[in-house]
C-alpha cells in the first residue's frame, strides 16, 4: 500500500502541535483575564451602585463641554487601582459636560455618570493612570467623593480631551464649581487645581 503524501493527507504533526499549543495558551490567557476581572468585581462590591443623574433642568447652566477619551476611575492616590463603578468601569470615547451643579460624563453604551458639585474635591492634570501614559499634564483628573456602600470613598477620574484647548476649558469650568472648602487629598496635582 503506497504511503499518503503530506500534501494530500492530514497535515504533519509538526504543524498541528504548535497550533494546538498556541490556541491552548490563548484560551488560558483569556480565562485568566476573565477570572481576574471577576475577582476585582467581587472585591469592589461597595462600588456597584450607579450614580443617579438629575434631570437636565436641575443641573443649572452649562459651563463647558468637551469630547474626551475616558481612561479610568481609580482610588485617590492609587492611579493603578481601577474601580468598577457602573458607567466608569471601561475605557471609551465620551463627552464631559460641566454644569453649575456638577460634572456629567457620558460614554455611549454606559449609564451616565453625574458627579454633584458638592462631591468634587479638586480638578487638575496628570501624566499617567492605569496603562495610559501621555505628555506632562495630558490627562484631566477629577478628584471626587463616591458614596460607596461602605461609606464615602475618595476617587479620581481621568479623561483625555480630544480637541486642543478643551482640557484647559474643562479645568477652568470645573474649578469654578468646586466648593471652596474642598482641598486635594494628596499632591499628585500637576496642573491648575482648586
Amino acid at each position: 500500500m503506497p504511503a499518503t503524501s503530506p500534501a494530500r493527507g492530514c497535515p504533519p504533526m509538526a504543524r498541528v502541535l504548535p497550533a494546538v499549543l498556541v490556541t491552548a495558551l490563548a484560551l488560558l490567557l483569556l480565562a485568566a483575564m476573565f477570572w481576574a476581572w471577576r475577582a476585582r468585581n467581587k472585591r469592589q462590591t461597595a462600588f456597584h451602585r450607579p450614580l443617579e443623574a438629575p434631570e437636565i433642568d436641575a443641573r443649572g447652566a452649562e459651563l463647558g463641554r468637551a469630547s474626551v477619551l475616558y481612561v479610568a476611575t481609580t482610588t485617590a492616590g492609587e492611579p493603578l487601582d481601577r474601580l468598577t463603578i457602573p458607567g466608569l468601569a471601561f475605557r471609551g470615547r465620551g463627552t464631559v459636560t460641566v454644569f453649575e451643579q456638577g460634572v456629567s460624563l457620558i460614554i455611549p453604551g454606559e449609564p451616565e455618570t453625574f458627579v454633584p458639585r458638592e462631591s468634587l474635591r479638586s480638578v487638575g492634570t496628570s501624566t499617567w493612570a492605569i496603562d495610559r501614559v501621555v505628555e506632562t499634564g495630558g490627562l484631566v483628573r477629577f478628584d471626587w467623593t463616591y458614596q460607596a456602600a461602605t461609606g464615602p470613598a475618595e476617587v479620581e477620574s481621568y479623561v483625555r480631551a480630544i480637541e486642543l484647548g478643551d482640557a484647559t476649558r474643562l479645568i477652568r469650568a470645573a474649578n469654578a464649581i468646586v466648593p471652596a472648602s474642598q482641598t486635594p487629598l494628596h499632591t499628585q496635582q500637576e496642573g491648575p487645581s482648586s
